[in-house]
């Protein structure tokens, strides 16, 4: 027989110690996981959802919004720029929204890991603006929130993230306004603060000469502005802006690098087919979790080359490019990158309003990381068998409402991450969470769905595999959960459970023989080493029994 050149993994285990608290950790098995797809292979700067219920970096950010203090013309008090996950409307960083504004459940607070960043609501009236008389320039609402950190341009940058805007409302204009802006700004102005509202989106000026009611300068450093304009006023060259196309509703719309009073002038602008704002929601109070976010990816080469595209059905997989590698060193006035960037987002609402909210930022470079040499050809006549394991948490159900993780998290303690056989995953790696946020703490009666992901990419195949995954402690297996994909095949009930104390089969591949929470074993036979029949995963859920 050739020589085996690995220990034989016919019966892999979990090979870290067993996580005894669960609500931050989740166990590992060994092994692990991907390249994500070559083309979103990036290194992440950044990254922050918005779903919890308090900001992973909170003291990095600049937030400017109205607060309605006093109860004018009947509107619900509170601030405009809240977190939706939060429940203490007195947070000094991130307050939780007020109670009784739409698109959130009557307590005002989304459930765990489904919340969103708002910058407005969609109240319609004056907003804290005290007694009359009152003019245009004090209805409705603003919120921005600037990431107060400088990504060095030099290997390019590319953001992503997920925007909501929905429950358009009038007070007597058509229904949804104003839009959503994301900025860019130069990475060496101090305490950044956004520009002026309203059709300027918080990025451009506003100015007496403009026939605006005061002077009001847009972003100090401003490199490049792009406007998700439902109503269409940032393509209009009115209230001083410079430039414009007149008034162009559901657009995506760049404004180019200004300061104070001058600059920001328009550059282009793209009337797309679907609307901005989720239409079917004008006039509603629909709940978040029925409106399809878009999601933006946005890509600037470090050779000043830009790049917008939106996708209307929120998976990242349906991507319409909106602004085609514009060259921005081509573009009269505008200056070279900057060394150093930093990233800003604002909303407005006036005498039309919607909803505006954020979910899911990421930032990277655009730089690849080698990929990892292959492993040293074995010599000749001798054997290589090679599983790969990786477990994750890809999402938790709390009363009936499923949260789903489909990010990649990299975890940077075994080289089996950058596996490269991990791409022929139909999701393109394995995707989930390491942990969940301990700030998030599940809660009694949360389930949680486990998934083992599996890759056998040495020479040979691997025979008579059995995997066993031991119900983690405080939570007790779901029946009927257990599902096995082989090669992304759909899942099917696969896996046998043994209950608590039950005695374990011969041969098995629990670490605890005791089996003290129970055990599912899964008979996984002869696993190819033959890519596109090599991989595959198993899964279940399990509830939460008390707090552990």
């Amino acid at each position: 027989m050739p020589r085996l050149t690995q220990p034989r993994l016919t019966q892999p285990r979990l090979t870290q110690p067993r996580i005894t608290r669960l609500f931050a950790l989740v166990p590992f098995v060994c092994g692990l996981v991907l390249l994500p797809r070559s083309a979103q292979a990036q290194t992440l700067l950044f990254q922050e959802t918005f779903t919890g219920s308090t900001l992973t970096n909170p003291g990095l950010y600049r937030i400017v919004g109205s607060n309605n203090t006093n109860t004018v013309d009947g509107v619900i008090k509170g601030p405009s720029v809240c977190l939706t996950g939060n429940n203490n409307p007195s947070d000094p960083f991130l307050p939780g929204c007020a109670a009784g504004l739409d698109g959130l459940p009557p307590s005002g607070v989304d459930a765990l890991s489904s919340g969103a960043l708002r910058l407005t609501s969609n109240r319609v009236g004056f907003i804290d603006q005290g007694p009359p008389p009152r003019n245009f320039n004090t209805q409705g609402e603003r919120g921005s929130i600037i990431l107060n950190q400088a990504f060095p341009t030099s290997n390019g940058l590319r953001i992503e993230f997920d925007f909501f805007i929905y429950n358009g409302r009038s007070n007597g204009a058509p229904p949804g306004a104003d839009g959503l802006s994301f900025f860019l700004l130069d990475g060496n102005v101090t305490n950044p603060t956004p520009g002026a509202f309203g059709g300027s989106l918080g990025y451009a000026q506003e100015t007496l000469a403009g026939g605006s009611s005061s002077d009001t300068p847009g972003v100090a450093g401003g490199y490049i502005g792009i406007g998700f304009d439902e109503f269409g006023n940032f393509s209009n060259g009115t209230q001083g802006r410079v430039g414009g196309i007149g008034q162009s509703p559901d657009s995506v719309v760049l404004r180019g690098a200004g300061n104070g009073l001058g600059g920001y002038a328009y550059l282009e602008g793209r009337n797309l087919g679907p609307s901005i704002d989720d239409a079917a929601t004008v006039n509603t109070n629909t709940p978040r979790s029925a409106v399809t976010p878009r999601r933006v990816r946005i890509t600037l080469t470090p050779d000043s080359i830009l790049t917008v595209e939106i996708d209307f059905t929120g998976t990242g997989t349906a991507y319409q490019t909106v602004v085609n590698q514009l060259d921005l060193k081509a573009v009269p006035g505008q200056p070279p990158v900057p060394a150093s960037l930093k990233v800003g987002f604002a909303a407005s609402t006036g005498f039309s309003t919607a909803i505006h909210e954020l979910r899911n930022l990421a930032i990277s470079d655009l730089t690849t990381p080698p990929p990892p040499p292959p492993p040293p050809p074995p010599p000749d006549g001798q054997v290589v068998q090679r599983l790969r394991l990786v477990k994750r948490i890809t999402a938790v159900i709390r009363n009936g409402v499923r949260t789903e993780f489909n990010q990649f998290v990299n975890d940077p303690s075994t080289e089996d991450d950058t596996a490269l056989g991990w791409n022929q995953l139909s999701t393109g790696a394995p995707i989930g969470l390491l942990n969940v946020n301990p700030i998030d703490a599940l809660r009694s009666g949360d389930d949680i769905e486990y998934t083992i992901y599996y890759l056998a990419d040495g020479n040979q195949p691997i025979f008579n595999v059995n995997l066993c995954d031991q119900i983690p402690e405080g939570t007790t297996y779901i029946p009927g959960s257990s599902l096995l994909s082989q090669n992304n095949s759909a899942p099917t009930a696969a896996g046998s459970f043994l209950s608590p104390l039950q005695p374990l089969p011969s041969g098995n591949a629990c670490t605890n023989p005791s089996n003290p929470n129970g055990s599912l074993v899964y008979g996984l036979n002869t696993i190819s080493s033959n890519p596109g029949a090599n991989f595959g995963f198993t899964r279940f859920r399990s509830r939460i029994r008390s707090q552990v």
